[in-house]
């Protein structure tokens, strides 16, 4: 039995390739329900409803549904992605690209796979949770920009963020502490669509990759990280810091803080490793 838990205000929905999807899912002889999201965290309440019921736990949406899903106990149920959101980072991490018609035939002809979760505090992710001038940009968000404008309402945050003030924070890694403006710690490798942030470490490598942007002059520091993260030189840039590590970091200074592109709070934070749930991959 197969639970699709669906997102109406994802970029990308469409009622009638939901439609499809569940046809030919049953179709092939897979029981299928729908289960649509109505408010923020409706996907952690549907799946705590749902607990124990579906072999497979669908997320017809962005990263943002996805995330709710995870936060749910999902038990021994198997994530699938089905991708309409944003920017899809999970389906790129699985698929190489935001494709809907693989990620269908990932349910049908894949297999199940151990991926490694973590959280901040209290509330898991799967992709990275983002510290700093990362989360002020998702902070300044406006949602109705980002469902008219998709990537763009981003990027008119970015700019939002960069021009607001923000002091730095500290991050300790494995006993040594660090003086940042932005910091993302990932457990995918990949970022903001399909740029590539981690060639150490995957969500089936149970390891966290950190990228540092120092605290110095912020009018300077951030173009240049952007400039350094987007253009893939994180490896090889002098002022970047680049750590991958398995143990638990700890954020001081109460910054900003967001999970899987999703504004989360600001507060101190112990970000952790936190286990494996399974997942549909090709």
């Amino acid at each position: 039995m197969i639970a699709i838990v669906a997102n109406p205000n994802a970029l990308r929905f469409n009622s009638n390739h939901l439609r499809l999807i569940k046809q030919k899912l049953e179709s092939l002889g897979y029981k299928t329900d729908v289960f649509f999201t109505q408010k923020a965290n409706d996907g952690e309440n549907i799946v705590e409803a749902i607990k124990g019921r579906y072999e497979i736990i669908a997320a017809y949406g962005g990263d943002g549904i996805v995330n709710e899903i995870i936060n749910g106990d999902i038990g021994d149920s198997a994530l699938a992605v089905l991708p309409a959101g944003t920017t899809n980072v999970l389906a790129i991490e699985l698929f190489g690209k935001a494709s809907l018609d693989d990620a269908i035939d990932a349910i049908i002809n894949g297999k199940i796979k151990k991926a490694n979760i973590a959280k901040v505090n209290s509330r898991r992710f799967i992709l990275m949770a983002g510290v700093g001038f990362d989360a002020e940009s998702c902070f300044c968000v406006n949602e109705k920009v980002k469902k008219l404008l998709g990537k763009v309402g981003y990027i008119i945050a970015g700019v939002k963020a960069y021009l607001s003030s923000s002091d730095c924070f500290t991050i300790e890694i494995e006993g040594k502490n660090y003086e940042a403006l932005w910091a993302i710690v990932s457990n995918a490798k990949k970022y903001a669509g399909n740029f590539d942030i981690s060639k150490k470490t995957s969500i089936f490598d149970p390891f966290l990759d950190v990228f540092l942007c120092p605290c110095v002059n912020r009018t300077l520091a951030l173009p240049y990280c952007s400039g350094v993260l987007f253009g893939g030189l994180h490896g090889f840039a002098p002022l970047v810091k680049h750590i991958t590590t398995n143990v638990d970091i700890k954020i001081s200074g109460t910054p900003h803080i967001q999970i899987d592109g999703d504004y989360f709070d600001k507060t101190n934070a112990v970000i952790k490793l936190d286990g494996q749930i399974n997942i549909i991959v090709p």
